[in-house]
């Protein structure tokens, strides 16, 4: 059933005493690290918007998970003056936003898809509107294949890999484009709570949700957990959360990009396995990436790097690494981190309305494709509640009998 539009109205979400104290800078915003739950600390950094104290009683639009997809959702409905507010359960960029390689691809996994076909474009005039300085280059993605024999660019083991296309991608710097939209919400008089974590949702006109002690209601309700979304909300038998495995390097000896061939610094990522990402960071660094953590009851935030098995995918990527070209068999590891991620086995997004929970909208499972289609899938998902109109069929969640109220 499609919902209808909601009510637009100019004004702040409902604080009965008051909006609580004035906004304010975390004390160590400018430069953080993004931490996780044992999870190893990623390079990027966010700074934060100012925040509110109080929690509301009563908004518009409610929206779980300050990553990518619910700041853009967010941004996009408060700058038609909907109330909304944005629930963060940990720190800002602490999921999957915080920890991503930050390589910008058109569509997704399976493919581009109706309306999910002009993903760059959408970043990039989101970034445009919103003032967003990210660092975006787009020189196109480098996939790569395994062969036995041809001409290499590099060397994987015992097999050569190849160039096989370029196609629209790039990169870009996560926590400024995290930071970015979280200050954008902000300025646009969207409300984000950190440290604020739904414990339940509960069904009615309005919907209900329980954010530590209190109960907030909200006429509708975006769930952008991604890979979090199994610990509140069922997305199906399919819905697969992991942790991919990555690390950067310290700063390279001059001329190494040119010499392993990333001078033009493409991003890149292997079309067969073993599976292997990478990107260059900043004008002398490198960050590849591979392998996956599963998590037992689809609970990705219990997965640990520090964990026997998982240390030594990591180790065994860095050997990889060292091993694809001469210049870089010395290199210094200066971080290694995990991301969460979650896929479905067609590959394609979950963009759809809960089946028995009227009002809320569920967008998740990018299978690592999510830089660019998460700002867009949470700006489709603002539009549709602003319009009253439909999702894409290709979005709906496989085993809707799984999908269940919780509180």
């Amino acid at each position: 059933m499609d919902d209808g539009p909601v009510h637009r109205r100019r004004r702040g979400p409902h604080h009965p005493q008051g909006p609580g104290p004035g906004p304010h800078l975390q004390p160590d915003a400018a430069r953080r690290a993004l931490s996780g739950p044992s999870w190893g600390v990623p390079p990027w950094r966010v700074e934060l918007p100012p925040g509110r104290a109080a929690l509301p009683e009563r908004c518009d639009v409610a929206v779980v998970g300050a990553g990518l997809t619910g700041l853009a959702a967010a941004y996009t409905l408060a700058r038609q003056g909907v109330a909304v507010v944005v629930f963060e359960a940990r720190r800002l960029g602490a999921g999957a936003s915080g920890r991503s390689g930050g390589i910008v691809l058109e569509g997704t996994s399976a493919g581009p898809l109706p309306e999910a076909d002009d993903c760059i474009a959408t970043l990039e005039r989101t970034l445009s509107e919103a003032a967003i300085a990210c660092e975006l280059e787009l020189p196109g993605c480098w996939e790569l294949t395994h062969a036995e024999n041809g001409a290499p660019l590099w060397r994987d083991g015992e097999r050569a890999l190849s160039l096989s296309e370029t196609v629209p991608g790039g990169t870009l710097d996560p926590g400024k484009l995290l930071g970015g939209l979280a200050a954008a919400a902000v300025r646009e008089h969207a409300e984000l709570h950190e440290q604020a974590p739904v414990r339940g949702i509960s069904g009615g006109a309005p919907l209900v949700l329980q954010i530590r002690d209190r109960e907030l209601r909200a006429d509708r309700v975006v769930l952008a957990l991604n890979a979090y979304t199994a610990s509140l909300i069922s997305a199906g038998e399919d819905f697969h959360p992991a942790l991919t495995l990555a690390l950067s390097t310290q700063p390279l000896a001059p001329g190494t990009l040119e010499a392993i061939g990333l001078g033009a610094r493409n991003p890149f990522y292997t079309v067969d396995e073993p599976y292997l990402w990478g990107r260059p960071w900043g004008p002398d660094r490198l960050i590849f990436g591979g392998g996956l953590a599963f998590a037992g009851s689809k609970r990705v935030e219990r997965v640990d790097i520090r964990a026997q098995e998982v240390a030594r995918s990591l180790a065994q990527l860095e050997q990889r690494v060292r091993g694809l070209h001469p210049a870089l068999a010395d290199m210094r590891i200066a971080e290694r981190w995990g991301g969460p991620v979650a896929f479905r086995a067609s590959r394609t997004p979950i963009l759809c309305r809960h089946p028995s929970l009227d009002g809320l909208i569920l967008i998740a499972a990018y299978a690592g494709h999510g830089v660019a289609l998460s700002v867009h899938l949470g700006r489709l998902a603002a539009r549709t509640i602003l319009d009253g109109g439909t999702l894409p069929r290709w979005g709906e969640v496989v085993s809707s009998s799984e999908a269940r109220e919780v509180g």
